[in-house]
């Protein structure tokens, strides 16, 4: 779900202007509604092999091969990702930590400023690094899939970083990126980056154990499974005359308050999971289920 527009539900805090108050609206509440079917919610939920990294597309491969693999980072892989669904079947992703140890982190800075070519700069291509390399690479990045490697190449500037760790002296002995790089330019997606390593400090390896479970064999059911996970049922709920109003007006158009908000509106804020990030994301009403959306705007 991380690398995907997301149906989402959360009271967000923007700096942006009001809806449509005027300047007298310190603060406003917007809900909105939008109809949804088990296909769009399936599709919302789940992530495709292809829009893994290479680390985490193997090791969803071996895992459905009923192996049992590993992958040690310095971050969570298939950060942000509960589903995976492959030829037609949804299944959960579970990542639990086995192990963690205390190594060397050194300070990676990739930057794509900087990188004319001159006699003196040593470059090299992802691919052509050792594997220790790029998988402490594909770590340190947070697992970037296939979308955030074409806006590599399509951006005009770019800088990121983390951190690169190796889970054992050995591994780190095969690395030609620390100690001391030995190379200045490493070219990713077709984009040259120039790389700089600083000195190392003591960081966390964890050893993560990759499983999946099968919850679903079709987008109907998983769908099903999702409202169960993270729908509300507001034909199930007491709602007051006022309180369908605002659902009906969300559902058409969007429903905007300025603050102090009705106590109709705080009361259908609670119903809907309240306010922060941990709301539900699906709505049922008079049998039909809707996306959430539901923010604040700070002038």
């Amino acid at each position: 779900m991380r690398r995907r527009a997301l149906l989402s539900v959360g009271l967000s805090l923007a700096t942006a202007g009001c809806f449509g108050f005027g300047s007298g609206c310190g603060r406003s509440a917007t809900l909105e509604l939008t109809a949804v079917n088990d296909a769009d919610v399936a599709d919302a939920e789940s992530d495709a092999p292809d829009s893994l990294s290479p680390p985490e597309r193997d090791a969803l491969d071996a895992a459905r091969r009923g192996e049992s693999p590993t992958m040690w980072s310095v971050g969570d892989p298939f950060s942000g990702v509960e589903y995976v669904v492959v030829d037609g079947t949804y299944y959960a992703v579970d990542t639990p930590a086995e192990s963690m140890v205390e190594r060397p982190g050194y300070a990676l800075s990739l930057d794509t400023d900087g990188t004319t070519p001159d006699g003196s700069r040593r470059s090299v291509a992802f691919d052509d690094l050792p594997a220790v390399d790029r998988t402490a690479l594909f770590a340190a990045l947070g697992y970037p899939g296939s979308r955030e490697m074409a806006r590599y190449e399509r951006a005009r500037s770019i800088g990121m970083g983390g951190t690169l760790a190796y889970p054992t002296d050995d591994a780190q002995s095969r690395s030609e990126l620390v100690p001391e790089p030995s190379h200045d330019v490493l070219r990713i997606a077709g984009r040259d980056f120039r790389m700089e390593v600083g000195d190392p400090r003591q960081v966390t390896v964890e050893q993560f154990r990759i499983g999946l479970r099968d919850v679903a064999a079709t987008p109907d059911a998983f769908a099903t499974l999702v409202y169960e996970r993270e729908g509300v049922d507001l034909d199930d709920r007491p709602l007051s005359a006022e309180q369908r109003d605002i659902v009906e007006t969300a559902i058409d158009a969007g429903h905007d308050e300025c603050a102090p908000y009705s106590d109709a509106f705080v009361d259908l804020q609670g119903e809907l999971g309240g306010v922060g990030g941990d709301g539900f994301d699906y709505a049922n009403y008079r049998d039909e289920w809707y996306a959430v959306e539901l923010f604040e705007a700070a002038a």
